[in-house]
């Protein structure tokens, strides 16, 4: 098994983390309300990548054949991101952080797109063009909250949109 795959596992890994760890804490800071329900969810799926990526890793690093293509499944799809439950802008963290989920999802969405491109093992392609898939999806979900809560805050500021 190739070192380098090994190693994009492992920095793959720590994002997720990182992604949890950001989206729990965020949630710990709102307290209540439809965005720390969805920082919460956010947060459970990087723990499904994790498991997904710790997963492979194990097979790799004990010298599995994981050279054919895995069936990962469809990405799970949810209402949690319906606009209509989030009404009023209640702080400004609550669109800082959404600002920076935004911008998390984009790193993690670019970063296994570069993965795809620095491995031969199928198993590991596979996997990245998955999570990739599902990084896009959250990065526009978030993208379209941002927009939301973004005109929210300028009606809030007395700011006539642009």
């Amino acid at each position: 098994m190739s070192t380098t795959e090994l190693q994009l596992l492992q920095v793959a890994i720590l994002n997720e983390v990182e992604g949890e760890t950001f989206y729990r804490l965020a949630a710990e800071h709102l307290g209540s309300g439809e965005i720390r329900t969805l920082l919460l969810h956010l947060a459970d799926e990087e723990v499904k990548h994790q498991q997904t990526l710790r997963k492979l890793y194990q097979g790799l690093s004990t010298g599995q054949n994981l050279s054919q293509e895995p069936d990962w499944g469809d990405i799970p799809s949810t209402g949690i991101f319906d606009l209509m439950k989030l009404g009023k802008l209640k702080s400004n963290l609550e669109i800082s952080v959404i600002s920076t989920g935004v911008l998390m999802e984009k790193a993690s969405m670019d970063y296994y797109d570069r993965a795809l491109t620095q491995t031969n093992n199928m198993a590991v392609k596979q996997l990245c063009q998955y999570l990739s898939r599902w990084e896009r999806e959250h990065m526009e979900k978030l993208e379209r909250i941002y927009d939301y809560l973004k005109e929210e805050w300028y009606e809030q500021q007395g700011f006539s949109p642009a």
